[in-house]
């Protein structure tokens, strides 16, 4: 049974004050659950050691940080529902230190989004053995043992004036020394702004508030259709054919893994078999789903991408339907974010089917077991997008069935730190053999149908970090990522009839495959397969528009 709070009328001599409540809460989450914050403070002011008025620098940093959690713990500690706060804020921030440390998590606006938007499969390959531990020994406990601990507060008029005077000391810390430092804590704030992604609970607590604020309680945006003149151009030679385009997204590809990039183990038989146009500088958008999915099959480049405003206006596969492109979306993954709104779509997440499904989900074969009838069943020019599973982690494991576990030993855990780098790669790359297994089906499927012009384009909405500098999965910000995060595996692949029709040249493709390409390229990518012409094709960013006629 939880003691209650004793107000000052009738406390006893034994219980706590609120304030030093406050303060040993305060001093546990900055020793013991920002043992990823303290490093990255000290790399940052090391850094900066050339400045004049170094040590006043150093001051107002470690000013700012401490004043920040005595700010928001003042505010929490209230009679009645203050231990409750305090204990939710130990949850929250032993949590957040978990994956901070065990996987080099970085809570920003994209991995709070993730969190809220993910699928209960995916949440729960995060929950594991470990983590459950863990986070029951400095979380919970730690909770429970303030939840526990009678506490007294002062009377009601003089604690107002305690804390009061706490919260303008706290804002004081917050304010006065950056204006004491000048434009020294501007720079250092402009550069080293990231290491408040491992500040807890500062980081969930900021995350998951303008999360909210910008795609939860925002106000809904008219939607703004664009490309409203678009129209197929009149192609005798592909019109009296039909056409088929299948345009798979990738989940968690990394470039670095491909054995069409050069990588020593053949993770790309398939796709070198069907001789696949593979594009070997290719980016992403973002380094999380919930970013790079808009803004692939949006028509805003990288650089000039706003969700929201994406979320507001059409993509491009309202574009294309507009046109009379039958437009179909399938998903295996974290749903479509949003994109396939407005056109036909099936979600096969949480389907039930022998062999290809389990408790874990289903197998990216879910999406193509019926894929000769489901094309069949799309009239001419038509559109199929298969969004797959990939390889999604931490349980790449799961990601594969046993025929695809090639390369070994792996790692057969989703605490996939505590497993060798070699056996990470090792199951990594058994999930990049899989997706090539899967690409190499779709390329049989439209095979089949010599008759039809088909073709193929597959790209990963971003990459994957594997260990490399103790960083574990993915969604750093962009500027600040690693590689293997953003550079990315895209490839293409034309049937002959494709080729005669369309026009392409299949060298000058041999040269367009070595230069920059980007998710900037998909929408333009998407228009051009189907001759469309509408003013907002921009066919400098068509990956096959210099090489037609």
């Amino acid at each position: 049974m939880i003691i209650q709070d004793r107000p000052a009328s009738g406390r006893a001599k034994w219980a706590l004050p609120a304030w030093a409540l406050g303060a040993i809460v305060a001093v546990y989450i900055l020793v013991a659950l920002n043992r990823t914050l303290w490093p990255e403070v000290h790399e940052a002011l090391a850094a900066s050691q050339g400045l004049p008025g170094f040590w006043a620098l150093s001051v107002t940093v470690y000013c700012r940080l401490i004043g920040n959690l005595v700010l928001t713990l003042a505010l929490a500690l209230w009679p009645r529902i203050g231990k409750g706060l305090l204990a939710l804020l130990i949850l929250v921030s032993a949590a957040s230190a978990y994956y901070e440390q065990t996987f080099g998590a970085r809570l920003n606006e994209e991995i709070i989004q993730s969190i809220f938007e993910t699928t209960r499969a995916e949440a729960m390959a995060l929950i594991t053995t470990a983590s459950v531990g863990w986070i029951a020994l400095f979380g919970v406990l730690p909770a429970i043992l303030v939840l526990l601990v009678p506490v007294r507060f002062m009377p009601t008029w003089r604690s107002l004036r305690w804390r009061t005077a706490i919260v303008v000391g706290a804002a004081a810390l917050l304010l006065v020394p950056p204006l004491l430092t000048g434009r020294n804590y501007v720079y250092f704030e402009r550069n080293h702004r990231p290491m408040y992604e491992v500040f807890n609970p500062y980081a969930a607590l900021s995350g998951t508030f303008h999360y909210l604020q910008r795609d939860v309680f925002r106000p809904k945006k008219t939607m703004t259709p664009i490309g409203t003149d678009a129209a197929l151009a009149p192609n005798a030679a592909m019109a009296a054919r039909k056409r088929v385009v299948v345009f798979v997204v990738g989940e968690t590809a990394r470039a670095e893994n491909q054995s069409l990039q050069g990588y020593a183990r053949e993770t790309n038989p398939e796709m070198k078999r069907a001789g696949a146009i593979y594009f070997s500088d290719a980016w992403s958008c973002g380094t999380a789903t919930t970013v790079s999915v808009p803004c692939m099959f949006s028509n805003m480049t990288r650089a000039k991408f706003d969700k929201p405003v994406a979320k507001a206006h059409w993509n491009a596969l309202d574009v294309l339907q507009h046109a009379g492109v039958d437009v179909y979306w399938r998903d295996n993954d974290e749903g479509c974010k949003d994109v396939c709104l407005r056109v036909p779509n099936d979600d096969l997440t949480a389907a039930r089917i022998d062999g290809l499904c389990d408790a874990n989900g289903c197998q990216d074969d879910v999406l193509i077991a019926d894929l000769p009838a489901r094309l069949a069943k799309m009239r001419s020019p038509a559109l199929l997008v298969l969004h797959i599973k990939g390889s999604h982690g931490p349980a790449y494991f799961q990601r594969y069935p046993a025929a695809f576990n090639a390369f070994k030993p792996g790692c057969d855990t989703a605490e996939v730190q505590t497993c060798t780098y070699a056996q990470a790669v090792a199951s990594y790359d058994n999930t990049i053999l899989y997706t090539d297994h899967i690409l190499g089906e779709v390329v049989d499927a439209l095979k089949a149908d010599p008759e039809t012009d088909s073709a193929m384009m597959y790209l990963s909405d971003h990459g994957e970090s594997l260990g490399e500098n103790d960083i574990y999965l993915h969604g750093a910000d962009w500027d600040k990522a690693p590689s293997q995060q953003k550079h990315i595996p895209m490839l293409l692949w034309l049937s002959p009839g494709w080729v005669r029709d369309a026009g392409v040249r299949l060298d000058c493709m041999a040269q367009r495959r070595t230069q920059p390409a980007s998710q900037d390229n998909v929408f333009h990518t998407l228009l051009g397969f189907f001759d469309t012409r509408t003013t907002v094709y921009e066919p400098q960013l068509d990956l096959l528009a210099g090489c037609r006629g």
